[in-house]
């Protein structure tokens, strides 16, 4: 083994205050810190004593200590990042469809605008075509009555003017007879 190695992460230690303990005598704060570190997992066995429960006391005292569990493997997030990068893309695309339907929608209401607009149009056009039939049926409705009333005209000038000729010829008739 070469003598560059690199030590383990868990073997690795740090600038600490026990390193600048070595140095220095603790102090007697330092110490009575210390003991109660140490005296902790003893007055957490026990603290059931002070409930009345001596079983469970005893039960502490005698079982040895847990020890820290293993840490837990390690996750695989790969999957699950696949899954959300998909998810991710499924939604971009959803939201490009979504503004194109927007965007169609919105030429759509804009052309139903224009149709609404010219339908308005036609309708008042209709209407002013309506109002002007009303008095073009006004003007044909005088127009008969104004036929019918020189056919009135008519009959009576022609009766005139039969009664007329009929004169004239009676006249002639008369003159012709009584002139010599």
């Amino acid at each position: 083994m070469s003598d560059l190695t690199v030590p383990r992460p868990e073997r690795m230690r740090t600038s600490t205050r026990d390193e600048a303990a070595c140095d220095q005598p603790a102090t007697g704060f330092e110490r009575v810190l210390g003991t109660l570190r140490l005296a902790i997992p003893l007055v957490q066995r026990l603290l059931p004593l002070l409930d009345g429960n001596i079983g469970t006391a005893v039960s502490n005292l005698v079982s040895p200590q847990p020890k820290a569990s293993p840490p837990p493997p390690p996750v695989n997030l790969g999957p699950i990042e696949d899954t959300l990068s998909g998810i991710q893309a499924g939604q971009r695309d959803l939201r490009a469809q979504v503004t194109q339907q927007n965007d169609s929608l919105n030429r759509v209401e804009s052309r139903l605008a224009q149709v609404g607009g010219a339908v308005e149009g036609y309708s008042v056009a209709q209407q002013q075509m309506a109002a002007e039939l009303q008095t073009v049926g006004h003007l044909v409705e005088d127009l008969q009555a104004a036929g019918r009333r020189s056919i009135y005209f008519r009959v009576i000038a022609l009766l005139l003017l039969m009664a007329s000729i009929a004169a004239n010829v009676l006249l002639f008739v008369y003159l012709r007879r009584n002139l010599p």
